[in-house]
């Protein structure tokens, strides 16, 4: 990611914080029309529960119902995805990545993998073959939030400054403010462009959140007080109601 001294801890967090987030309009796809395109019955009832394990955060029975569901059905393209999930809820991106590989050769259209296998890679510091990824999604998931986030992680790693920061722009419109990974990617990518002073906003905000570790928060908190000094004259920018009001601020 950016070689920014005191960021290069918080960006892997922000990577790490980040990871799985499908997109609505794609996450609504999943399990639907299944039976129609002929889904055996056993395996769609494991694939169910997976799903319902998932939502519960027992992430891992549900990557074992999501590959037996597939053992069953070999051409189950959403089970090898919601393993793939699954595993990435567990910080395994090698084994994720594998799995959304797999979704991908039963069904190279589907959208929902190359989001995941993004994902992985971008946790795996594979920022081009994320990007490669995330050039099959449609234009339209790409406008999410969470596909501009991902969008922004793979420019960052490729040192693509103003590519990563127009993402999170695009992020930031719709993203919940309290996504704390976005403001800290924000901030990294800020500092890089000689910004001390938004990136000093940035950071003060990712540091308000609940979310940040108190080890972390230490260390950031050392790096906010520098920043600061750095632009003595700028005033703190007030927390921001939503990420919206944010992004606009950032772009003008």
């Amino acid at each position: 990611m950016l070689k920014i001294n005191g960021f290069k801890a918080g960006i892997a967090v922000a990577i790490g914080l980040g990871c799985l987030l499908l997109p609505p309009a794609l996450a609504q796809n999943v399990g639907t029309a299944l039976t129609e395109s002929g889904i055996q019955p056993e395996a769609m009832q494991l694939y169910d529960r997976a799903v319902k394990e998932l939502h519960q955060g027992h992430a891992i029975p549900a990557e074992k119902d999501a590959m037996r569901a597939l053992q069953i059905d070999k051409k189950f393209a959403d089970a090898a995805a919601l393993a793939s999930t699954a595993a990435s809820k567990q910080q395994q991106f090698d084994r994720a990545r594998a799995e959304a590989t797999q979704a991908l050769q039963i069904d190279p259209a589907d959208e929902k993998a190359w989001v995941i296998l993004a994902t992985a890679d971008n946790y795996l510091a594979k920022y081009s073959d994320a990007a490669a990824a995330l050039g099959h999604v449609s234009p339209q998931d790409q406008e999410t939030w969470q596909v501009a986030y991902q969008w922004a992680q793979a420019e960052a790693g490729q040192q693509h400054l103003q590519q990563c920061f127009d993402w999170t722009n695009r992020a930031a419109v719709s993203a919940p403010s309290n996504f704390a990974p976005l403001h800290l990617l924000r901030a990294s990518v800020l500092l890089a462009m000689g910004d001390s002073a938004r990136a000093a906003d940035q950071l003060e905000i990712y540091l308000q959140l609940p979310s940040v570790n108190p080890t972390q928060r230490d260390l950031l908190t050392q790096e906010l007080h520098r920043l600061r000094k750095l632009s003595p004259k700028a005033p703190a920018s007030p927390p921001v109601a939503n990420g919206a009001t944010e992004s606009n601020a950032q772009a003008n």
